[in-house]
């Protein structure tokens, strides 16, 4: 993970684009999941065993590994039920299945509604923001503190709670920052990026406590971790574009 940020460069600091979630994948739009398309383009019927998601719960998170079991059992049987299995068949069925296991971004976006924002635009102005910024977020800037994924790899090696308390006030102290951000009063010139860091803070505590919460489920754990991986590169992105804004604006007044 520290590798990752020292790589973090001038090209990459759009913000990332996350896969849009869909239970079971349906490319072509025509209500039949994917995996079905192969297979009935293949010539082989699907079974009956049903491969939806069951009725919609508050986070899709909960039902993501059930519905992917589902799903990779009935193409297999519906295979081996028309003897048309085959190792290859069975990858590609694996593999269309893959690509919509990741958990969704059931996040909500602050909008510029929600800022207080004025016209000022000298460099005091600018300079006073970068001050209420670094109060704002105090409760997030700890050189000492280990990485978010180690405290979650330490709960997997050992079973031990208290690394999932840990995570837990991690993402309170994120939660934190992302209140105290929304507080800040923000230069016009500064909102785009200002709302991003906001954002992608959210997203992020969001994803720290959904670990926590579906710490016991190795599916939705899998799940999860696809998404951590985009919403922790999109806060550094995030937080990287805002130290540009800094050294562009502040140096150019």
């Amino acid at each position: 993970m520290r590798a990752n940020r020292a790589l973090a460069d001038n090209a990459s600091r759009e913000p990332v684009q996350r896969e849009e979630y869909q239970p079971i994948e349906d490319a072509d739009g025509n209500g039949t999941p994917d995996w079905q398309d192969e297979l009935l383009g293949s010539g082989v019927a699907i079974s009956t065993t049903t491969s939806t998601t069951s009725s919609l719960i508050s986070d899709p998170a909960a039902s993501i590994g059930s519905a992917l079991i589902r799903s990779l059992v009935s193409g297999y049987t519906s295979l081996k039920q028309y003897d048309s299995y085959t190792p290859e068949r069975g990858e590609k069925l694996a593999s269309t299945l893959a690509a919509s296991f990741i958990a969704p971004d059931t996040s909500t976006a602050h909008t510029e509604e929600e800022l207080v924002i004025d016209a000022g635009s000298s460099q005091e102005r600018l300079l006073l923001y970068r001050s209420d910024m670094r109060l704002a977020l105090a409760g997030i800037v700890d050189v000492e503190a280990e990485p978010e994924f180690t405290l979650f790899a330490r709960f997997i090696q050992t079973e031990d709670a208290q690394w999932l308390d840990k995570l837990s006030q991690a993402a309170k102290n994120y939660r934190a920052a992302e209140a105290n951000m929304l507080q800040v009063n923000v230069p016009a010139g500064a909102v785009d990026v200002h709302l991003r860091v906001v954002n992608a803070t959210a997203t992020f505590a969001q994803t720290l406590e959904r670990l926590v919460r579906f710490a016991n489920d190795p599916l939705a754990t899998m799940a999860l971790l696809r998404t951590y991986n985009e919403s922790e590169r999109e806060f550094l992105l995030a937080f990287d574009a805002l130290a540009k804004f800094y050294v562009e604006k502040i140096s150019s007044n």
